[in-house]
């Protein structure tokens, strides 16, 4: 790469120098390598699992209701993997459905985010839902005034 002398009225060469232009580049290059996230070891890996009949089920990490202006109810189940999936539900399959997936889960708790206008009797009714399913801990999900 050439340099290009640029000249001025009083005839001395001005020289660019290049060195704070690359501390800026080498700076934003680390800046992108800390804040890429990568790929986990073990997923990049493909193998094909052996079956077995007393084989453990995928834990999972989160459960999540999610209540609508509108009333309507949806579960929303993380696992480990995370692999997400959503169904929408009544009151009547709720518990079924939050019973046998708080087997699968360690900690027993579930997250409910409820919309501000849904109304206090119809959260009790899920809470309670959620509680006769076994349910360790109820967290209610809100969102930060900042």
């Amino acid at each position: 790469m050439k340099i290009q002398r640029l000249k001025r009225k009083n005839s001395r060469n001005l020289i660019l120098d290049m060195t704070p232009l690359i501390d800026v580049v080498f700076l934003l290059l680390i800046f992108f390598m800390v804040a890429t996230t990568f790929q986990d070891v073990d997923s990049s890996v493909n193998i094909e699992l052996p079956k077995s009949s007393s084989a453990s089920k995928i834990e999972i990490k989160t459960l999540e209701i999610k209540i609508t202006k509108d009333l309507e109810i949806y579960l929303i189940i993380k696992d480990l993997n995370g692999e997400s999936k959503m169904s929408k539900l009544n009151k009547e399959d709720l518990k079924d459905q939050l019973t046998s997936k708080l087997e699968l889960t360690e900690n027993k708790s579930v997250i409910i985010s409820a919309d501000k206008s849904v109304n206090y009797q119809s959260l009790m009714e899920v809470l309670d839902i959620a509680k006769e399913a076994g349910a360790g801990s109820l967290d209610l999900n809100t969102k930060s005034l900042d």
